[in-house]
C-alpha cells in the first residue's frame, strides 16, 4: 500500500445522502476519492447496479433473473468490457470530469454475493457452480470495463470487491445445501477478477475472525490485498495462529482498512476525532494482546467506518469526510503511544 495512504480515510461506498450531486464536492477532495453509492437511489443498489447490464434482469421487482443458454454463453465466452450505465453508477461518471487523480478507489459486488442475492422467477437461489461461473465472468468483464474507463484519469486505482454474502454461501456449502462449490473455489475465482495493474481490496461485512476452514484463513492466505474489517463489532481479539497469519499477510504486502469509526449517529457519544482516538487506542491494544505486530499495522493500515454510511445522517457523513484530513495525524499519535 502506498505510504501516502497510510492512516488516511478508506471510504466503503454507500451513503445516505439524498442528492447524488452533493457527495462529489467532499469526496473529490479526499486523499483517496472513491465511487459512492446512494441508497436513496433504487438503481444504485449493490446488486441491481451491476445486474442491470443483463437484459433479462427484472428491474421493476425483486432481484430476479431468468437467463437462457444464449445469454449464458454470451457472458461466459466473451471477454469484451462491460460497464453499467450512469443511472446505475452515477459517481463513476460524475467524478471523471477531467480531474487527474493520483489515487482513486472503485468497487463492485463480488460474484458470491451476486448469486446469493439473485433468484430465478420460481424463487430458487442461483447458488451453484454453473451460476457462480456466470456471475464470476460477468463481474470480471465489468471490472475490466471499470478499469479501462478509469485508467486514463487515475494514476493508482484501488479496486475493492464487496462480498457480504460470502459467509452465507460458505454456510450453505458446509451444511450440504450446495454440493458443487467449495470455499477455495470461491476465493480463487474471486481473486481472478481483479484487473492487472490495480491495488486489490476486499470488503467482508461479517465476523472476519471466523472466516476460516480447516485452519485456512482466506482473508490472510489468498492474494495479498487491502482488507476492510469491522474492528468495533468484531474486535481484533484472535488466537496466536490467526495472529501469525495476519502478520505474514502484512509482511507479504497485504493491508488493513480498519473499520474503527461507527457508521451510525448513535455510535458517537463524543466528537468524531475523540471517538477515533479512543477506538484506535482500544483496537491497537487488542492487536498487541493478540500478538499482531503493531509496526506492521502502522505501515499497512488505513482508517474507515465499520461499513458503509447508508445508515448515517447526511450531517455525520459530511463531517466524517471533512475531518478525514486529520485522521493520519491521530492514527500516528495513537500508535506512537504504545
Amino acid at each position: 500500500m502506498p505510504q501516502q495512504l497510510v492512516g488516511n480515510f478508506f471510504g466503503v461506498g454507500s451513503l445516505g445522502e439524498p442528492d447524488c450531486s452533493v457527495p462529489k464536492e467532499y469526496i473529490s477532495k479526499l486523499a483517496l476519492p472513491y465511487v459512492y453509492q446512494l441508497t436513496a437511489s433504487r438503481n444504485e443498489d449493490m446488486i441491481r447496479q451491476f445486474a442491470a447490464v443483463l437484459d433479462e434482469f427484472e428491474e421493476d421487482g425483486d432481484f430476479i433473473l431468468d437467463i437462457d443458454i444464449h445469454t449464458y454463453r454470451e457472458i461466459t465466452s466473451e471477454d469484451s468490457d462491460l460497464l453499467p450505465e450512469e443511472v446505475n453508477l452515477h459517481a463513476l461518471y460524475s467524478l471523471m470530469d477531467g480531474t487527474k487523480y493520483p489515487f482513486f478507489k472503485t468497487q463492485q459486488t463480488a460474484p458470491s454475493t451476486m448469486c446469493f442475492s439473485i433468484r430465478d422467477s420460481a424463487g430458487n437461489q442461483l447458488v451453484n457452480r454453473n451460476m457462480f461461473h456466470f456471475f464470476e465472468r460477468l463481474m470480471f468483464r465489468i471490472a475490466q470495463g471499470q478499469f479501462n474507463y478509469l485508467k486514463d484519469h487515475c494514476k493508482t486505482i484501488i479496486f475493492c470487491q464487496d462480498d457480504p454474502g460470502l459467509g452465507f454461501v460458505k454456510n450453505m456449502i458446509e451444511t450440504g445445501k450446495i454440493s458443487d462449490l467449495t470455499l477455495e473455489h470461491l476465493i480463487q475465482r474471486t481473486d481472478g477478477i481483479y484487473p492487472e495493474g490495480i491495488i486489490p481490496a476486499f470488503h467482508f461485512c461479517d465476523d472476519w475472525r471466523v472466516l476460516s476452514k480447516d485452519n485456512w484463513y482466506p482473508l490472510w492466505e489468498s492474494k495479498p490485498k487491502l482488507v476492510h474489517i469491522d474492528v468495533l463489532r468484531y474486535p481484533p481479539k484472535v488466537d496466536s495462529e490467526q495472529a501469525e497469519k495476519m502478520n505474514k499477510f502484512m509482511q507479504n504486502g497485504g493491508g488493513l482498512a480498519l473499520g474503527v469509526l461507527p457508521n451510525v449517529d448513535d455510535g458517537f457519544s463524543q466528537s468524531i476525532l475523540d471517538t477515533l482516538r479512543s477506538n484506535l487506542n482500544d483496537v491497537f491494544q487488542s492487536f498487541i494482546d493478540s500478538g499482531i505486530d503493531l509496526q506492521l499495522i502502522r505501515r499497512n493500515s488505513m482508517i474507515s467506518t465499520q461499513c458503509g454510511l447508508s445508515g448515517a445522517s447526511p450531517k455525520l457523513t459530511r463531517e466524517i469526510h471533512e475531518m478525514s484530513s486529520e485522521f493520519p495525524v491521530i492514527f500516528n499519535e495513537q500508535i506512537e503511544s504504545f
